[in-house]
């Protein structure tokens, strides 16, 4: 798409907060500018709020209604679109179930699990008409506690690797420190047994993820089932611990075969819960979240998603 075709686009949105971490990078800082561009060619003016620590994202999107912000968009990964979410969800509450502010997502995460569940373009042009549209999904948001996520919780190995991996490694590689961490975790852990409730029958797994999200790890689906907009939970239980059974389970991942693999159960739900050992621990859309024993919920909370 030209400057020209752009422009003649125009932007149902007035003033969008871009919410971005900055030390993503050069690269995915000069894909965020190309995405700024098409914005303001759109006719939408933008402030660009820089995240400087941990639940600074969340805080900017709880407020940015009171700003006058008719549109957040999220620069950035998975866990960046998880923190605006419970800051939309806080605000929705405060404010006794009005819309929230909508949001709008640029890619710039490791594994970007919400673009592919969306079928997002990287492409700025894709971007723009994506924005001009302004199409909407009501996405309900899953709860642990008084925590919200988006796309997906887990407990096992998974959550395991989001704990230990190099961060560092994390910015340089993206998914291969995620790829090095798994393999050297699936060598020590011990992988300790689950005990999976849904809607009150109990199963047995060393590994267990509960998807809102059809997508995981990136484009990979993990539970064709799911969709963001219903009212259930989608549940993955691997039932064999061990490298093997990881890198047989990681095969029938990539391959789209997991889910036909005998030792593997996906049951859906709508009230998960997961006990095992003290000490295990449980991701959400890639941060860590707490610990085994927890229960998981759809909530009456959402959020506006733009999708293209």
């Amino acid at each position: 798409m030209s400057d020209s075709s752009v422009s003649a686009l125009a932007s149902p949105f007035r003033h969008a907060l871009v919410i971005f971490n900055p030390i993503a990078g050069h690269r995915r800082r000069r894909r965020l500018e190309a995405m700024l561009d098409t914005l303001s060619a759109l006719g939408c003016r933008y402030d660009l709020h820089l995240t400087d620590r941990r639940g600074d994202a969340e805080t900017a999107a709880q407020t940015a209604a009171a700003y006058g912000y008719d549109l957040i968009i999220v620069a950035g990964g998975d866990g960046t679109l998880n923190e605006a979410a419970n800051g939309l969800a806080a605000a929705s509450k405060a404010a006794n179930g009005e819309r929230p502010v909508p949001l709008a997502l640029v890619p710039l995460g490791t594994a970007n699990v919400a673009a592919a569940e969306i079928g997002l373009s990287y492409h700025p042009e894709a971007f723009a008409r994506m924005v001009a549209r302004g199409r909407r999904k009501i996405v309900r948001l899953g709860q642990i506690d008084e925590r919200y996520f988006v796309l997906m919780a887990s407990a096992g190995l998974d959550a395991v690797v989001v704990r230990s991996v190099d961060l560092t490694l994390k910015r340089r590689t993206g998914r291969f420190a995620y790829g090095l961490e798994a393999l050297r975790q699936a060598l020590s852990y011990r992988f300790p047994e689950l005990t999976v409730t849904i809607d009150g029958t109990p199963y047995k797994a060393r590994m267990a993820v509960a998807c809102r999200a059809r997508h995981y790890g990136g484009a990979f689906e993990l539970a064709p089932a799911a969709d963001l907009s219903d009212d259930r939970l989608h549940v993955v239980m691997m039932q064999r611990g061990g490298l093997l059974a990881m890198v047989r389970y990681g095969w029938a991942l990539a391959t789209g075969r997991l889910a036909q693999l005998p030792d593997v159960e996906v049951v859906s739900g709508s009230a998960v819960s997961i006990d095992g050992l003290a000490g295990v621990p449980v991701q959400a859309d890639g941060d860590l979240v707490g610990q085994v024993p927890l229960d998981i919920v759809v909530s009456d909370r959402t959020i506006d998603l733009l999708v293209p």
